[in-house]
This record gives C-alpha cells, structure tokens and sequence, in this order.
C-alpha cells in the first residue's frame, strides 16, 4: 500500500498541516507502529512531502555519520548543492542510532512490538529514541500508526508556527483537485451522452480515484515548489540587505514589500524565516526589527528589475 498525499490529507485531517511544516522545516520524524511493511511504506511515501529535497536511504546510500555530514557541511558552504532528505527503514534503525548524532530531516520507522521480531522495539525504548533523535534540533514527531488507515500525528513539543503556508497549500490542493475533477468528468459526460451503457460501466468510466491522485500530486509538488522558490529569492534578497546594513544602510523595508519582491502573498515572515534558517542554515533573524526587515527600501525593488 502506497501513501499518496492524497491519502495522507484524507487520513491525517487537521493533522497534515503539521506534519508537512515538520518535515518542511526539518524536524525528524518517527513513525511508530507493530507492522514494519506499513512503517517502511509510510516512511518512503514521507519523503514525498519535500519534492524538492534529493532523498538518501540509510545503509543503502551512506552508512556513516561522516558521510551525512559532509552531506550537510556541503550545504551549509553552497546554496547551490540540492538539500537532502533522508529516509531510516525499520531494518536499520538500531544501526542509524548507533552511528548517527544529528538527525535533522530523517523520517524513520520503528517498528514497536512485544514478540521477538528481530528489529522491533518497547514503547520504553521509543522513549529513549525520541530523547536522542529529538535532542539535536530539540523536537521530534511521531507518527502513530494504529492501522493502515488509522494514523495520528504529533510533536514532542508544540510548534510556535500558525501553519499558514501548510494549510493555504492543502486549501488550493482540495480546491484545484475538485476543479480538475470536475472538468473531466464534464468532458467525459459529454462523449458518452447518448450511449446506452450499463450503469455499472458508467461507473466505471466516470470513477476518476486515480487521477484524483495524481491530480494531488503534481499541485501538491507545484505548490511546494513555489513556495521554496520564494524562500530562496528572499535568501538572495536578505543576504544583500545583511551586507548593505554592514555597509551603514538602516533604512526599512517593510513585510510587504519583502512577499512582493520575491512573488509570496500568503504565510507570515516568522514562518518563512524560520523556513529558510532550516533550508539553507542561514539566519536572518538579525534583520527582523519591529516586524519589518532593516535593509535598503527602494532599492530592493530595483534588484528585481522593477
């Protein structure tokens, strides 16, 4: 069974937002229950919610702290290097906590039973993992898998974000997703009108599950596409505001004209600061004043050409 965003909007509800701002902003991510397929399944499709991001298999891409780490160092020095994701299969969580200190933007499965299934934990057990997996960015999710359709989402400790960005994408996903559907099942009306087909082949033809998925897939990763292509034009912009500040500039430029510069009408600047500090391990907090951004007014707008 494969996780689609789909499914996972339908199953996870008011939760999703949360989970997609966790794995956005790299907070790691457990996800815990008795069958070690569905666990290795739900990891997999996890990494999906970062399309941006070059997904890494541990033990079967790198097996060392080391090598991660120069994963990381690698982006930390280019903002051109693609960011990683990295996925932890039931099979090789003891392994990954033996090896492995920082584990910003890993989703890993732990497989939580009693009998004496080789790779399977105790709930005390999965105490200690949350300690450890959480304490390199002071946070870690978990994802409670009760049933193949029944999975729960939550955070060692509350978020501060007010999720905007997360639940404006899943807003224009649902809506798009409707629209697209119903267009197709208008054209499809269409061409079969005056035919007298069975009902349940009328069904059939008309029952659209599939591409509703699919449908959900390319808006979700256009979204998120669109959202970090912003992010990273802010990154440019900030990072020539910081240089100016140190050059003697201190005149302001307000959030609005910052979401205008870089194509953004929706989230707040916390979240989209925070957003970047996760992305590109720079922090920009230092150019927040008063909830505007000390830099250069005007001068922005000609750095975009307009």
């Amino acid at each position: 069974m494969t996780y689609s965003i789909l499914k996972l909007i339908e199953l996870l509800g008011d939760q999703f937002p949360s989970l997609l701002n966790s794995v956005l902003n790299r907070i790691p991510i457990l996800v815990v229950g008795r069958d070690s397929e569905i666990l290795d399944d739900l990891t997999e499709s996890l990494t999906r919610l970062s399309p941006h991001r070059h997904k890494l298999v541990f033990w079967r891409e790198f097996t060392s702290s080391d090598e991660i780490r120069s994963v990381i160092e690698a982006e930390k020095h280019d903002h051109e290097v693609a960011r990683t994701i990295v996925c932890c299969l039931s099979s090789t969580i003891s392994l990954a906590l033996e090896r492995i200190q920082n584990f910003a933007s890993w989703i890993m499965a732990a497989c939580i039973r009693q009998d004496s299934y080789a790779h399977a934990m105790t709930e005390y057990q999965l105490g200690e993992i949350e300690e450890k997996v959480g304490a390199s960015i002071r946070n870690v999710g978990t994802l409670r898998v009760e049933s193949p359709s029944r999975i729960h989402f939550s955070l060692l400790k509350p978020s501060n974000s007010q999720l905007e960005v997360e639940r404006r994408i899943v807003d224009i996903i649902l809506t798009r997703k409707k629209q697209a559907l119903e267009r197709i099942k208008r054209l499809l009306g269409k061409s079969l009108r005056g035919l007298e087909l069975p009902k349940g082949m009328m069904k059939a033809v008309l029952q659209l599950d599939d591409e509703a998925e699919k449908i959900t897939q390319d808006i979700f990763e256009e979204e998120i596409k669109g959202f970090v292509y912003a992010a990273r034009r802010a990154v440019t912009l900030l990072s020539r505001i910081r240089l100016a500040r140190e050059l003697g500039a201190s005149t302001v430029l307000t959030e609005r004209n910052l979401y205008e510069a870089i194509g953004l009408d929706y989230g707040g600047l916390n979240e989209l600061i925070q957003f970047i500090r996760s992305e590109w391990h720079e922090d920009f907090s230092d150019c927040i004043k008063g909830g505007s951004l000390s830099g250069l007014g005007a001068w922005v707008d000609s750095m975009w050409g307009s």
